[in-house]
């Protein structure tokens, strides 16, 4: 997905901009599986599609917002560096967001179950789908860019490399532990 080599655990902040394109990617899979099969009977290649952007969004999105909520956005707001007080409002715009996208993703997750379930995607479930997408597609955008624009320049400057270091452990155990429980799933993430 775009030709650069994925990040590592030592660089953290640019692993959770990897994150972001996978994100943006899924998100665009579900959008285009609704674009080419809403309307007919759903084909193997649209089940296979819509199967791993669910599975993505379940399993592997959230230790993403677990890597900013439990390991960047702590050591941001407590650095007691004042550039860190700049974005303390974003820290908590960020995470209500991280909320509402929890919520819609639920609403995709059952209506994609659904049409996965019957191989068809009836009028109301239709109308249910394309604004959950587009309001997850909006809030995503605007929330890749306060963190990419703003928190994540900010948050390479506050801290200490020691810290990006344990920041990295952190993601790298909430990988190896998740992994535990999803063996085989299929997709694999850093």
């Amino acid at each position: 997905m775009g030709g650069k080599p994925l990040a590592d655990f030592s660089e953290p902040i640019e692993m959770m901009k990897d994150c972001h394109r996978r994100i943006e990617h899924f998100l665009e899979v579900l959008r285009e599986a609704e674009r080419r099969f809403g309307n007919s009977e759903l084909e193997e290649e649209g089940r296979h599609a819509l199967e791993a952007s669910l599975n993505y969004f379940a399993n592997f999105a959230p230790r993403h917002t677990a890597d900013e909520e439990q390991s960047l956005f702590p050591r941001m707001r407590y650095s007691g560096d004042p550039d860190a007080r700049e974005v303390t409002a974003d820290l908590e715009r960020l995470e209500n967001d991280h909320r509402g996208c929890e919520a819609l993703h639920s609403l995709v997750d059952r209506v994609v179950r659904s049409w996965l379930e019957t191989g068809r995607l009836d009028d109301a479930q239709r109308e249910r789908l394309r604004p959950a997408l587009d309001e997850l597609e909006e809030i995503y955008a605007a929330h890749i860019q306060l963190e990419e624009g703003k928190v994540f320049a900010i948050a390479v400057r506050i801290l200490k490399s020691e810290q990006i270091r344990e920041i990295g452990e952190e993601m790298r155990k909430r990988r190896s532990l998740a992994s535990l429980g999803h063996v085989g799933a299929g997709l694999s993430e850093k």
